[in-house]
């Protein structure tokens, strides 16, 4: 008898956790994308991301501040604020 309420509590906790991080991105605001840093590319001066509410990989391009400010934290999980230019993403900050 214990078993069915502890697999419904398992449950609605896995389901719940689930709804908070798939979420994570249309919850921040408009123009911020928040994942995983899977790369950074100096030369090019862009970094990817791997989305949270997508997963999904989102390349953005960085000014020589905020490249600076990622070096050296791959598989870290971040906040990126950007414009759109052209089609292309600008990371305007990152958190």
């Amino acid at each position: 008898m214990k078993y069915p309420s502890l697999i419904t509590v398992s449950l609605t906790t896995l389901l719940l956790l689930g709804a908070s991080t798939s979420f994570a991105c249309s919850s921040m605001g408009p123009n911020t994308h928040v994942g995983t840093i899977t790369s950074i590319d100096s030369k090019a001066q862009t970094f990817t991301i791997q989305d949270v509410e997508t997963n999904k990989p989102i390349t953005f391009n960085a000014d020589n501040k905020i490249m600076l400010e990622l070096a050296g934290i791959n598989n870290n999980q971040v906040i990126v604020g950007y414009a759109e230019v052209d089609g292309k993403l600008i990371a305007s900050n990152v958190k």
